[in-house]
């Protein structure tokens, strides 16, 4: 009887690691705890929302960083809903929302955080993000295209850096070589907006 036991408790072994999802080579994603990739699947473009703490003078650089994904990729795969601003505290939770919230307070340790962007998902496959832009410890300006450089001293690129977070949006994490645009750290008065053949090879693996 105990063989028996026990021949039955293999078997379960072997079908729990049947069922078990397979690990993936991660393509510059962020993993699930079974080593699969966390992305949004094919449930793209995302919509996200700017809560009214966003300044209007940065909604353009917002909408252009959306588009340099499109015009890298060939895919539309982030929607800026300008119309309908969210209002209320600057408090990011888990409320199905996707939002760009700036902060103008800020953890005293964390103060050379640029931004954060939080992704909450569920299996292998992103239900929500939030994300946080940095205005307590930093300046910002924006290149518009045709227009004359806004840039002060010791300022950040705006859209460079929600270029950054919007990778981090669809699931990538930190890539600090082959001049991809998810390099840990945007130095001050640096106009990364150009994405690297490596970030948009990244995304072919999920997009």
């Amino acid at each position: 009887m105990r063989k028996y036991f026990s021949f039955i408790l293999v078997l379960i072994a072997f079908a729990l690691q049947g069922c078990a999802p397979k690990s993936q080579d991660d393509c510059g994603f962020v993993q699930n705890v079974y080593g699969e990739r966390i992305s949004w699947k094919g449930e793209v473009p995302v919509t996200m929302y700017l809560h009214e703490s966003v300044p209007q003078q940065y909604i353009a650089a917002i909408e252009a960083a959306a588009s340099t994904w499109q015009d890298a990729t060939g895919k539309r795969l982030v929607n800026i809903n300008t119309t309908e601003r969210v209002t209320g505290p600057i408090n990011p939770q888990k409320d199905g929302r996707n939002i760009i919230y700036f902060f103008n307070t800020w953890e005293s340790d964390k103060n050379s955080e640029q931004a954060r962007t939080s992704i909450y998902w569920i299996g292998d496959q992103i239900k929500e993000a939030d994300m946080r832009i940095n205005a307590k410890n930093f300046t910002y300006y924006w290149n518009q295209p045709g227009a004359a450089s806004t840039a002060i001293a010791n300022s950040v690129n705006i859209e460079a850096l929600v270029i950054h977070e919007m990778g981090h949006v669809m699931g990538l994490k930190h890539k600090d070589r082959d001049s991809s645009v998810m390099a840990t750290y945007l130095a001050s008065n640096t106009d990364r907006v150009n994405v690297a053949e490596t970030d948009k090879s990244a995304l072919q693996c999920e997009y």
